[in-house]
Parts: C-alpha cells; structure tokens; sequence
C-alpha cells in the first residue's frame, strides 16, 4: 500500500500539456497547503512518479504522446505504485472515457472545467482514504460510507457498471446541454455587443450631426441677428433726421435772426448771449440723440440691472418723431416695476422691431385717430410690457406664422422678415421670457412677459 500522508504536507503531481491549465491548478492547490510538482506529458510524468513516488497525480486525458489512460495504466503496471490515487479530468463528452478510466485503473474523474471545492474535496477524502471508507466482504457485496452515510452495495459489477454508465450518459447529456446554452448564451453576448458597438456609433454620429446642426444654427442666429441689426440701422437712420429736423430749423431760424438784428442795429452783448445759449441747447440735444443711437447698436458682454419704464421711454423718445410724422400718438401707462437684468440694449431692439412694426401697420389703412398704446406692470409675479395698436389687426390665417423666420407681408424690398423672429429669440432665449401676440377689438397687441 503506497504510504499516504496528511492533506497539507501530501506531494501532488499535475501532469497537463496546457501551460495555462497547469498554473491554474497549481496556485489552487499551492494556495490550500500542498507541495505540487508539475509534468508536460505522460513520459515526464512517468520518470517523476519513479523518481519521487508523489501522493496523488492528477492528469489531463488528452496528451500527446501518450494520454492520461496509458500513463494510469503505466503506473499501474508497477508494483510499487498501484496503491498510488489517480484523478483524471475529461470534459465529460464521452460515455466511453468511464469504460477507458475504469480499464485503466483511475481512482476518479473530474469533468473540465472543474470546480475547485469539489476538486479539492475529492483530493482530501482520496488522500485520506486507507480503506475506511469501505470494506468489501467475502460474497462480493461492498460497504461504504459517503457523506457520514453508510451503503451496502451487493450489485454485480455488471449492474454497477450499467449503473454507472446511465449516471455519466445522463451528466453528458447534462453537460452537452450546458455547453450548447453556453455557445448559445456567448452567441447572443456576442451579437448583444455588436449591437451595442453600432448603436453606440449611430449615437456618436447623430451627436456630431446634433452638434453640427447646432452650431450651424448657431452662425445663422448670429448672421440674423446682424441683418436685424443692420435693418434696425435703417430705421434709426430715418429717426435720426426726424429727430434732427426740427432743432436744425430752430438753428437755422436763430443763425438768421442774429443776423437780422445786426443789421438793424438792435444787436447786443444780451441778445448774442440769449440766442448762443439756445443754439447750443439745440446742439447738445442733438449731440445726445447721436449718443443714444450709438449706444442702442454697442452690444453688451454681460447681463446688467436695468429699468423696464426709462428703457421703454428712451426707446420712445428715438422713435416719436417718425410716429408724428404720420400722425400716430402713443400713450403709455406705466406702474412701478423692479429692475431687470438681462441686456437692455437687445430688449430695446425688440421693443424698436415691435413699434415699427405698428408703425407699418397704418401704411394703406385709413385710421381716423391712429394711436399706440404701451402698458407697463406686473403680473403673477413677472414684468410685462404691452405695445397694442388700432390698425385693424393681423389677419387670422398668418397670426401663427409672424415670428418665423423671412416671414414678411411687406412689399419686397420693405422688409426682411427677421425682425419679430429676433425679437423673440432675444426675449425667449437671453431673457429667459416670452414674447406673444393677440388681436384685440381694434387692432394687435403684442405682449412681453420677463
């Protein structure tokens, strides 16, 4: 009988082809206390078991040369080794490889890939075997006990081995099943992250078609912001000389009166003072007209406070001279509001686009009192401000569509069509606001909330 010692000192011998498998089940068996030594192929492993005559050889079935059968065989070929514990491993495919485990004399088998607590538990209960574990009697019948449960089994060898065969055909038919949902389960993990791999790259290319959109958007948002920009100028330029008309008449009818007092001898140090001191009134009101309009086209970099009420009457005072000239009055009804913040120079070009807008809505209407109306307040908590007028209102079948863009019913050449779209997008976007439109009984009323 080969001498058998305790678990943690026993000395096995892995004898395996693969490298990789070899490792493996070394570091387990290295991890819980035994001494391993390791064989290539059968021949290596038949010189070590000679030379060392280890406790327990574990082999792989299939390896060149000669195979975990012939090697079992080899060894049990030798006196002096028969008593030495042989575990094969399979991979459990082949009901043949119990006939050929039994033929050759192995102790056990392990199906691949193996659990390591079982292995481990069948290495412990083979290394501790000395033949209490069974007993065979004289008739042939064996006791055993399994698991702290005792067995006595007086089969033939034949049924035995019947028996066993059933066991291994139904635990191939098992494993068989197991290895195909495996493929199958690998197949559909496989396919899952194909699909994976090109949703993700329709996800990364509708990103940078997402983010090209936006940034082409972006440009034309700003290319339409110039052009309202632009238009907005014209408009200016025409309030410019309305504004200017008037103090150049007051100019020119003082310039000429200085002169004809000169003349008639009723010139004096008073007189010149009076008048230079109305010209130059006239001049610094004009002077201001030209700092209001340039300060109304300098775009601001930040977000400031600024007063709903005085930014609503500056942009009045630019406008009211064009208004007069075709006999439209405004009238303004202003309740105290607190200040904004935002870009006061952007709000007064929507309020500009919206006055003009009414403005061109007399044009080819017959109104006996053209008026406007602008209303300032609060409601539900926010400022708004109403510009309404009593040109008969905006035909219902385009009220929808007047903040688009390039939408105008101006004749060609009068309107671009990018004023109330700009408007919008300025109160919508950089107010976080809105800006709304309804016909009244008389005319539009168009209404910011901030």
């Amino acid at each position: 009988m080969h001498e058998q010692q305790e678990p943690k000192t026993a000395r096995i011998l892995i004898v395996d082809d693969s490298p990789t498998q070899a490792m493996l089940l070394e570091q387990v068996l290295r991890a819980h206390g035994y001494l391993v030594s390791v064989a290539r192929n059968g021949a290596e492993a038949l010189e070590q078991i000679l030379a060392r005559q280890p406790d327990l050889v574990i082999s792989d079935i299939l390896m060149p040369e000669m195979d975990g059968f012939e090697l079992c065989r080899r060894v049990r070929g030798v006196a002096a080794l028969r008593g030495l514990p042989v575990i094969l491993l399979t991979h459990l495919n082949d009901p043949a490889d119990v006939l050929h485990s039994l033929e050759a004399g192995a102790d056990y088998f392990i199906s691949k890939p193996y659990n390591n607590k079982l292995l481990l538990s069948r290495i412990c209960a083979i290394l501790q075997r000395e033949g209490a574990c069974y007993q065979e009697e004289s008739n042939g019948a064996i006791t055993l006990s399994y698991h702290d449960q005792g067995y006595r089994i007086g089969a033939s060898k034949a049924q035995i081995i019947d028996l066993l065969l059933a066991t291994y055909e139904l635990a191939a038919e098992k494993n068989q099943e197991l290895l195909n949902a495996k493929q199958a389960l690998s197949e559909l993990n496989q396919e899952l992250e194909a699909r994976v791999q090109q949703r993700t790259a329709d996800l990364v290319a509708e990103t940078a078609e997402r983010v090209r959109a936006v940034e082409e958007l972006a440009k034309k948002d700003e290319i339409l912001m110039r052009q309202s920009r632009q238009a907005a100028l014209g408009e200016m330029i025409g309030n410019i000389a309305h504004q200017w008309r008037q103090p150049l008449n007051a100019v020119g009818l003082l310039v000429q009166d200085i002169s004809l007092c000169y003349g008639y001898d009723s010139f004096s140090k008073e007189y010149l003072d009076a008048s230079t001191h109305k010209i130059m009134k006239l001049v610094r009101h004009m002077s201001q007209t030209i700092d209001d309009f340039r300060n109304f086209f300098t775009p601001e970099k930040d977000k400031i406070p600024f007063d709903l009420a005085k930014t609503v009457e500056k942009i009045l005072l630019l406008v009211e001279g064009s208004l007069s000239d075709k006999g439209i009055k405004v009238r303004v009804s202003a309740q105290e509001v607190p200040l904004l913040t935002g870009y006061p120079n952007e709000f007064s070009q929507v309020l500009l686009n919206i006055l003009n807008n009414a403005k061109d809505a007399f044009s080819g209407r017959q109104v006996e009192e053209p008026s406007v109306s602008v209303q300032i307040g609060t409601e539900h908590g926010r400022s708004f401000v109403t510009i309404t007028d009593n040109a008969g209102g905006i035909p219902e079948g385009i009220l929808d569509r007047i903040f688009e863009p390039y939408f105008t019913t101006k004749e060609q050449g009068k309107g671009t069509g990018i004023g109330l779209y700009m408007s919008k997008k300025i109160v919508e976007k950089t107010m976080n606001g809105s800006l709304t439109v309804r016909n009244t009984e008389l005319g539009a009323e168009f209404r910011i909330e901030v």
